[in-house]
């Protein structure tokens, strides 16, 4: 009798597990855990694949690594500001996927303000955020976790490999798109240590060329920001072993002096460039989606036309150049460390071809973008 009783209790076991008792629920929903450190330090650890985000920072990213049907999982975005700042990505992107301008806005495109209640009622399973959002918002941040909100801090501002690729597997392990987020961390940081080997193994009379990088959002007549070694380009010409006249500056961004400028005559000067919507759209420096490289060659000399200017060693020479800031901050930004690689070791990296890898990983990772513009260009005619 026991032996029966015994049999039948097992089989009873096996019928409840095939049907989904709770025991393989259990071992199903261990399987589906997800589990990581985020940019910020902190773990974070989800119980399953989450369904619904909102993309406080990086939607470029987002949609690299999880395709276009990532987007249906979105139900809120900061979209505030994203046309007057980043007017040819809002452009592009918006006529691709028609439907980011139907989310709900949950606070600033180009700065850290986010809506605490947007947020709360929308009540997402993730919400993404960025370093800085993360530090101005950190008393909100507690209130989203407690409100059974998983807060996620990604970075791709600081322009490292490490910070880079990490945000970009955390991306993989929420949409379930491990794969295509390693290929895209393989080629980020193979091209790049690739390019780091290879300076390092040059003399040093060949590196710590002196560059302007300045942001020509203001236009000709007043000098836009450079960055110091911590943040964006001021980071890249830190890893190039450049030496960017704001690297040591106390604040991330800033404007320089102009007299600081001429005394330290830079031998070569990037300028930064895009289309914002903020009064000086006459002059400022165009570049990035949408934008005719013929209208930025125009715009790119009336900033080396500038009077004070004419006897900078960079003017004198012909090494003036501009790149796409809005195509900073997102897996094809390698692209341009390898143009600015180029520029500043030309005979290094002759053979190296930026653009066709920017269209190439376009065209891999962002098909239905109608991918068009001006990303990296030399004065001509110098």
């Amino acid at each position: 009798m026991k032996k029966l009783v015994a049999a039948v209790a097992a089989f009873v076991c096996w019928a409840l597990t095939m049907a989904g008792c709770p025991a393989a629920s259990g071992a199903s929903d261990a399987a589906m855990r997800i589990a990581f450190t985020d940019i910020a330090g902190r773990q974070v650890v989800l119980d399953k694949q989450p369904q619904t985000f909102i993309v406080a920072n990086y939607i470029a990213n987002f949609l690299m690594v999880g395709g276009a049907q990532s987007l249906d999982k979105v139900i809120g975005m900061t979209l505030d500001g994203w046309e007057e700042t980043r007017y040819g990505e809002y452009a592009l992107y918006t006529e691709a996927f028609p439907q980011l301008t139907k989310l709900p806005s949950v606070g600033g495109y180009h700065d850290d303000v986010l809506d605490a209640e947007m947020i709360l009622s929308l009540h997402p399973d993730v919400l993404l955020i960025g370093r800085s959002q993360f530090v101005a918002n950190n008393q909100r941040v507690a209130v989203f976790e407690q409100a059974g909100i998983h807060v996620v801090v990604v970075d791709y501002h600081a322009m490292t490999v490490e910070n880079h690729t990490r945000s970009t597997m955390i991306l993989g392990q929420l949409l379930g798109r491990e794969e295509v987020a390693r290929r895209q961390c393989d080629a980020y940081s193979s091209s790049l240590k690739r390019v780091y080997a290879a300076i390092e193994a040059l003399p040093e009379q060949v590196k710590h060329r002196k560059v302007h990088m300045e942001l020509g959002d203001k236009g000709v007549g007043e000098y836009g920001n450079s960055y110091n070694k911590d943040v964006l380009w001021g980071a890249i010409l830190k890893h190039l072993q450049a030496n960017g006249l704001a690297e040591q500056a106390a604040q991330p961004y800033a404007p320089l002096d102009r007299e600081f400028v001429l005394a330290a005559d830079p031998d070569l000067i990037v300028i930064g460039g895009g289309i914002w919507r903020n009064g000086a759209e006459g002059d400022q420096m165009l570049m990035g989606l949408t934008v005719d490289e013929a209208e930025a060659q125009q715009r790119l000399r009336g900033f080396a036309n500038r009077p004070e200017w004419r006897s900078l060693a960079a003017v004198r020479t012909g090494e003036v150049y501009a790149v796409d800031h809005g195509s900073l901050r997102n897996m094809a930004d390698y692209t341009l460390i390898l143009y600015l690689a180029r520029i500043l070791y030309p005979e290094t990296f002759a053979n190296v071809d930026p653009m066709a890898e920017m269209r190439a990983f376009y065209a891999s990772y962002l098909p239905e973008l109608p991918f068009r513009g001006a990303f990296m260009i030399k004065l001509a005619g110098r």
